[in-house]
């Protein structure tokens, strides 16, 4: 009899167990699945009552650009669902940044949203039909690259910088506090000029011949 008791302990542990490992290996039931699809991201979810399909533009989101969010809320069973869905854009850390309810327009909800800076953001959507529903999706916002033609002036830049630099080196090359540059050549003096008026000068005669001896 204890035997059977503790082997069903055992059972219900593991059983525990593997539950748990379950939950926290599947994804939370109200994160909004996030799929890539050419220049724009497919959201879905679903519960046991509804469906949430949407879709971000552009794919790749850049700071101080719009991007575009466009939803989809059905039922799976009844009525199709008329009534509001609230959106809340926030940078991850920030919560509740941007708040908007939305009505259904022509082609689903939608609004646009412009982040101001690049990391992760989350956007919220929650509706009400049989009960409140609330899912969450999350994107990254990155930075532009740099366009090609900044790499190339500043390839260019770094290479005059680093010809300058060689040159620079070649002809110091030798000169040491033993090797100094030599001083170049001075020019001869000129004659100094002859104010006006003034005579010049006279250069000492030379002294007279001696007179030939008597032979």
């Amino acid at each position: 009899m204890r035997q059977s008791r503790t082997t069903s302990f055992l059972g219900w542990v593991v059983m525990t167990c593997l539950l748990a490992l379950h939950a926290a290996a599947g994804p939370a039931s109200d994160q909004i699945k996030v799929e890539r699809r050419g220049e724009l991201l497919s959201l879905s979810w679903r519960d046991a009552e509804d469906q949430l399909n949407g879709v971000l533009t552009p794919a790749v989101p850049r700071p101080g650009e719009p991007l575009r969010l466009t939803l989809s809320v059905g039922n799976l069973q009844g009525p199709p669902f008329q009534g509001a869905v609230t959106v809340a854009f926030s940078r991850e850390g920030v919560p509740g940044q941007v708040t908007r309810t939305l009505t259904r327009d022509a082609v689903g909800w939608s609004t646009e949203f412009v982040p101001d800076e690049a990391g992760t953001w989350d956007v919220d959507v929650r509706f009400l039909t049989t009960r409140p529903k609330s899912a969450h999706a999350r994107f990254t916002v990155s930075e532009p690259p740099v366009p090609p033609m900044v790499w190339r002036v500043l390839m260019a830049i770094a290479g005059g910088l680093l010809l300058a630099r060689v040159l620079y080196a070649v002809t110091r090359r030798g000169v040491t506090p033993e090797h100094p540059i030599p001083p170049l050549p001075q020019a001869p003096a000129e004659a100094t000029p002859v104010e006006s008026g003034a005579e010049p000068p006279v250069e000492p005669a030379a002294p007279p011949a001696d007179p030939p001896a008597d032979r």
